[in-house]
């Protein structure tokens, strides 16, 4: 038990003592939480069950550094629920991100002296669904092409939210900022959030909440870029792996229940954006597109969002929008464009 047999090892990893055995594992599981110690164990207890029905599993719960009682109530969880040898607690000695939290986990997976087939990343706050690990498994290897498939992804209300999307692109920027229905009309083909496809079916990205990832992904692209502390990460590791030949797809039937943005509070729009999302929007528009073509994202963006705001005006409406949205776009955009070549080592 974890409790009992628990050791720390150099890396900050706390793991139960009988783990040990170079067992194969078909399919690893990571959960990295951040202050969310009561939703990140729900989301193992959600997990655990499928992982089981699959035979050979085990899974990494990464705690990000949250500096509260995460590691002791998960000791504890440990104990409750029974979870043994399935689930090893790594400590992280600082906070690097969400893609430096899952880098943690498959590190750890890819030393097994027989890798697993697949690494499965679900968000702290979001509970698989019943069947949903063993859907994305068989979708997976029925198409040896597929490289990353994700969840539909519901609120508790079971309202569907948005899983699929579209590269970041100027228009898209400009469809998405001007919030005009004559623009979505026009632009639609690069509106970035996707309708709900009816059916499964290939896609530019997919949301980080619920992704299943094949090992040879990580073989060929390497793994998570850890210059994103937070949003894009997904983004850039889609967008790669499809470079790299390999299709990411939406798979309709494997549901995952999401409660959203609960660790950082970006769900609450009154809310101003934080820096890391303005820096990692810059660091994957740069990192693929250039400076000319992120400072056209960054003009189309602010020049949309200012024609709404004068809409709103003249209708005499209240458009609610993030605080200081306009000007904290500006400033990082002198900001990051201007020391990009520092940036980009």
């Amino acid at each position: 038990m974890i409790s009992s047999q628990r050791e720390m090892n150099g890396d900050g990893e706390i793991r139960a003592s009988a783990h040990a055995s170079n067992a194969v594992v078909r399919v690893v599981a990571t959960v990295v939480n951040y202050r969310t110690p009561e939703l990140a164990t729900k989301a193992v207890t959600s997990l655990l069950a499928q992982l089981r029905l699959l035979g050979s599993h085990h899974l990494y719960l990464v705690d990000n550094a949250s500096g509260d009682d995460s590691l002791e109530h998960f000791r504890r969880a440990g104990e409750r629920d029974g979870w043994g040898n399935s689930v090893t607690v790594v400590a992280s000695e600082h906070n690097g991100g969400y893609g430096y939290g899952i880098n943690l986990a498959l590190r750890r997976a890819q030393a097994q002296a027989e890798p697993p087939d697949y690494l499965y990343v679900l968000n702290s706050d979001a509970l698989a669904d019943e069947g949903t690990l063993l859907r994305l498994v068989d979708f997976m290897d029925g198409d040896p092409r597929v490289g990353i498939a994700g969840s539909r992804i519901h609120g508790p209300d079971g309202a569907t939210q948005v899983t699929a999307f579209r590269f970041p692109s100027v228009l898209g920027e400009l469809e998405q900022a001007a919030r005009l229905g004559l623009a979505t009309r026009l632009l639609h083909r690069h509106r970035i959030p996707m309708p709900e496809p009816a059916a499964s079916c290939e896609v530019d990205w997919i949301s980080g909440t619920s992704m299943l990832i094949r090992r040879q992904v990580f073989e060929q692209i390497g793994p998570f870029d850890e210059g994103f502390f937070l949003y894009f990460e997904e983004t850039d590791f889609c967008r790669s792996a499809r470079q790299a030949g390999w299709k990411v797809c939406y798979v309709a039937e494997a549901p995952v229940t999401h409660l959203g943005s609960v660790s950082t509070g970006l769900a609450d729009p009154s809310r101003r954006m934080p820096r890391y999302w303005f820096d990692s929007r810059h660091r994957y528009l740069l990192k693929h597109h250039g400076r000319a073509y992120t400072a056209l994202c960054d003009g189309a963006f602010v020049v949309a969002s200012v024609l709404w705001r004068i809409k709103e005006r003249l209708l005499c409406r209240d458009g609610k929008d993030r605080p200081h949205m306009i000007r904290d776009m500006l400033a990082s955009s002198v900001r990051d464009l201007a020391g990009w070549r520092s940036r980009a080592s």
